[in-house]
């Protein structure tokens, strides 16, 4: 055999480089088996709310969470569930209903009404929303211990509609809301401590006649 002779080969400058394309990846395979559904994240879990309530602490700033819509309808249960025979337009709820029994119906429904003031909470209302929605309890559950004429206000009066509303507000402007409830709340302080002064007033003068009138006796 004579010696192998090698030959250079000239490639053209015009003509590119050949390149080198990877394989593309199989496509992956779809799984088998019924449709897992996605997890939706409704912002209401306690991390969540609980982070939520400390970055916006102070700020007037609309709440990221919207009210749930149970909400709504978990008041509407409460306070508008049932038309009323003989008065169109008018409703009564649970709420009303429980009333009827005195003081555990009362308590019944108070119990049930803080269901949406922990909702109120759990959005990151201001404080002052929260103490107007708890007075706005109390005065419907203190006005309902009076027999027949306290049933019939907590029918009118409906505070857990006005809760919802008041959560509703405070969520879309806070600083409006926090004024307003902060004046209902100075409001409502002013009322009470007139009334426990007249109390008072009345319970020394009423000692006052007695201690006269068993003077004049003896």
């Amino acid at each position: 055999m004579g010696p192998i002779e090698g030959r250079e080969v000239v490639r053209d400058a015009s003509t590119p480089p050949p390149t080198y394309a990877p394989p593309s990846p199989a496509p992956p395979t779809p799984p088998t088996g019924p449709p897992v559904p996605a997890r939706v994240d409704d912002g209401w879990s306690p991390a969540a709310t609980w982070h939520e309530i400390r970055r916006n602490r102070g700020k007037d700033v609309p709440n990221s969470r919207p009210l749930p819509p149970w909400v709504r309808r978990f008041s509407w249960m409460l306070d508008d569930a049932f038309p009323v025979p003989g008065l169109p337009g008018r409703r009564v709820g649970f709420d009303g209903i429980v009333s009827i029994v005195p003081v555990a119906g009362d308590v019944v429904g108070a119990a049930l009404s803080l269901v949406i003031v922990v909702v109120g909470v759990g959005a990151g209302v201001t404080v002052p929303t929260i103490l107007r929605m708890l007075v706005n309890i109390g005065f419907e559950a203190l006005v309902g211990l009076v027999p027949f004429l306290g049933t019939v206000f907590n029918m009118a009066y409906k505070a857990n509609n006005r809760n919802v509303a008041l959560i509703e507000r405070d969520l879309a402007d806070r600083a409006a809301t926090r004024r307003s409830s902060l004046a209902i709340l100075l409001l409502t302080l002013a009322v009470a401590v007139i009334g426990i002064l007249m109390l008072v007033v009345m319970f020394v003068a009423g000692i006052a006649v007695l201690i006269w009138f068993v003077s004049r006796l003896f």
